[in-house]
């Protein structure tokens, strides 16, 4: 699909620019005969039908990958045997990305966490995908609280490019509108980093023991009483 689409959008594009040297109108349907145009848009043509093609074969790799994703097992963390970090955690990507922030020692440091070269200078595999990659079950990721200012802010900047074109009085609101939700989000108050995970919740015993030994010590007596 993809070589079958790069073809076509060169084939397809590619001789309107000779067209136009040619002389050739654009946005025209019709163009007489004689002017030497035939042979350049029916280029142009014989590309558009390989770009239709290359959307079917996408379509259809699309349903039948949705047909068959039941049946097969899932793709894990690095199917395609990745270089780069984002090959480092699970698929599908949990909300907060990396367990932990990953050390970058240099290019390409999720293939230099797989390979490495031995004495005779030649790449083996030192880790699996399995021993190297993140689970994603990470539980004390602090995430951002869930906020509406950057939906104000993405209505303000377009009344701002509207308006710079049509209206200032448009600019001006998008600006105020885009200002205020800037402000409001930078002082829009955090949750504790804590609070929706259960691990916090299931240290709280753990927690009361040790701010009152006194109360653990009872509480064991009476159990062994």
């Amino acid at each position: 699909s993809f070589w079958i689409m790069l073809v076509g959008f060169n084939l397809t594009f590619g001789p309107m620019h000779i067209l136009g040297l040619q002389g050739m109108s654009r946005r025209i349907d019709t163009y007489a005969r004689g002017y030497g145009f035939e042979f350049w848009n029916m280029a142009a043509t014989v590309g558009s039908l390989l770009i239709a093609v290359s959307v079917v074969i996408f379509i259809w790799n699309v349903v039948k990958s949705k047909r068959d994703a039941p049946h097969l097992p899932p793709p894990g963390p690095d199917p395609w045997d990745g270089r780069t970090l984002e090959w480092s955690i699970p698929s599908p990507v949990p909300v907060h990305n990396f367990d932990t922030v990953p050390q970058v020692h240099g290019r390409d440091e999720w293939w230099h966490t797989k390979y490495a070269e031995n004495d005779e200078g030649k790449v083996v595999r030192v880790a699996t995908v399995e021993e190297a990659a993140q689970t994603g079950e990470a539980t004390d990721v602090h995430l951002p609280s869930p906020s509406f200012w950057p939906l104000a802010v993405a209505v303000g900047l377009p009344l701002i490019g509207y308006g710079l074109i049509f209206n200032l009085w448009l600019a001006l609101i998008g600006a105020l509108l885009t200002i205020a939700s800037l402000y409001s989000w930078a002082l829009e108050p955090v949750d504790d980093p804590d609070a929706a995970h259960d691990h916090h919740d299931d240290h709280s015993d753990d927690e009361a023991e040790a701010t009152d030994p006194g109360a653990a010590d009872d509480s064991t007596e009476g159990d062994q009483q």
